[in-house]
């Protein structure tokens, strides 16, 4: 081969290295290119999430103060309401003390409770345990029977509600058993102590309830604490808050002896025909619909012990 064609072989294959290089320049070139995009894609994603998450976060956060804030509200509603009440009640106590022994007329209101009366003429009367926290106005709808399940003294809305006589119920005449009802709050309000009365060593020191009409102050001696539950009305059952008046001595007797059979235990006290009695009644959490209930009958100032 001619010195020539040496050299233009030698300048052609050098022209294709060339070539060739410049291809797998602009290959790598493409290559950067698309991991550089991937790249960025990556990074653009990470931050879209990142935000997404940071926002999400946000949301949450947010929710949960806007939570705290509503349960702390309510909480503190709840705490007023209690005070609030506390206070009323309290109040009402107060003018029931401050006329309490003037003389009146026996056919007129007894001078502790005119002035309640005049603010809700509902009001019936008054009840107290002593040593125990039950010391409030007792009240009877005369249009519905539950309105005072969740309405305190002055009408106004009140989960507690107010101790009230059954609608059903005579309070003038009275009738042989006024059922009494309260509910069984848990902070032990209203008729919230009575399930102390399942142990009979508190029994033994509060056995006694004064339950005043408008017109006259009454003693009572509590005879039975017993359990048992709401019925419907077409079961065949006992339901001790139906009985109001005993229609004559075997009526009251079966009576008695259906309460025995439900008594926590005897208290020695007897319940004999003739007697008046009171039946305090409360929710009982034992059971779904479960009762407890408290008898007492009413006994003179010296049968008190």
């Amino acid at each position: 081969m001619s010195r020539l064609s040496k050299k233009e072989s030698v300048r052609a294959e050098l022209d294709r290295l060339a070539e060739e290089n410049a291809r797998l320049k602009l290959m790598l070139r493409e290559q950067d290119s698309t991991k550089n995009g991937i790249k960025n894609n990556s990074v653009k994603k990470n931050r879209a999430k990142k935000k997404q998450k940071s926002f999400s976060f946000k949301i949450i956060g947010t929710i949960l103060i806007v939570t705290g804030l509503v349960l702390l509200v309510l909480l503190m509603y709840g705490t007023y309401k209690n005070y609030k009440r506390a206070r009323d009640i309290k109040k009402l106590q107060e003018e029931r003390t401050s006329a309490f022994g003037q003389d009146v007329p026996v056919d007129s209101i007894l001078p502790e409770y005119r002035k309640m009366y005049k603010t809700n003429s509902d009001l019936v009367g008054w009840i107290v345990i002593d040593g125990t926290d039950i010391n409030y106005p007792v009240v009877q709808s005369k249009t519905y029977q539950e309105f005072y399940l969740d309405h305190n003294f002055d009408g106004e809305e009140d989960e507690a509600g107010s101790i009230f006589i059954d609608a059903r119920n005579d309070v003038s005449l009275p009738d042989d058993n006024i059922i009494i009802y309260g509910h069984n709050m848990k902070n032990g309000s209203m008729f919230g102590t009575l399930q102390h009365y399942l142990d009979k060593d508190y029994y033994e020191e509060h056995s006694i309830v004064s339950f005043d009409t408008l017109h006259k102050r009454r003693i009572y001696k509590i005879a039975a604490v017993g359990l048992s539950k709401i019925s419907d009305e077409s079961d065949d059952t006992f339901k001790y808050y139906d009985f109001l008046n005993a229609e004559n001595k075997k009526s009251f007797n079966k009576y008695v002896k259906n309460i025995q059979s439900l008594e926590a235990y005897e208290t020695g006290v007897r319940l004999e025909y003739g007697d008046k009695l009171i039946t305090l009644s409360t929710c009982n959490s034992v059971e779904e619909d479960g009762r407890l209930f408290i008898i007492a009958k009413e006994v003179e100032d010296d049968e008190e012990s």
